[in-house]
């Protein structure tokens, strides 16, 4: 072969030299795009998991809210005469609270806007307050979340709510869509 006499010949050893360089490269580009995929999944699964824990704080919400407003004296006329007088809610203020809860949990925004998600925080936030004052003026209190936990510290079973946390092999991190996520 012949070169032309202004090209110099490459160096057979330069691919030597630059061989901890081309390693590099490859191992970082396949690292970034093994972390694009992880990051979404992982994304994903976090987005479920706090999604799922916050409209099911809303439900529960929402469902002392229907109790309460069945047990309101305008409810409590119009059902059948088989419901106690003593839990019958007719004071004005509890009605109250009870109608702003119920506006609290009316069509929460589902959108994975940051305006949506700050509104569906606050509504949380008031409502979880709203239920405090009823719980304390009517008398009534059920378990909180946080120490429905089993005694071993593990939250598999809410037993405030009834509904099972833990995915069906028993793990906790078990997403439908993905399978266990091992940690």
């Amino acid at each position: 072969m012949s070169t032309s006499a202004n090209e110099p010949e490459p160096d057979i050893l330069d691919a030597v030299l630059n061989l901890e360089e081309d390693y590099y490269a490859i191992g970082y580009n396949e690292g970034v795009i093994a972390g694009r995929t992880a990051g979404r999944l992982e994304g994903r699964a976090l987005g479920l998991e706090k999604g799922f824990e916050k409209y099911l704080a809303l439900g529960l919400i929402r469902g002392r809210t229907k109790v309460w407003h069945a047990r309101t004296s305008a409810e409590a006329d119009t059902a059948t005469t088989s419901t106690p007088s003593d839990t019958t809610i007719s004071n004005s203020r509890h009605v109250k609270h009870i109608s702003a809860l119920r506006t609290l949990v009316a069509h929460p925004p589902i959108r994975n806007e940051e305006e949506d998600v700050e509104e569906v925080d606050d509504r949380i936030r008031r409502g979880k307050a709203k239920v405090k004052i009823l719980e304390n003026a009517l008398k009534e209190s059920v378990e909180d979340d946080e120490s429905a936990g089993t005694t071993d510290g593990s939250s598999s079973r809410n037993a405030a709510s009834g509904v099972a946390v833990a995915g069906a092999t028993g793990l906790e991190t078990e997403l439908e869509d993905f399978g266990p996520i091992r940690r």
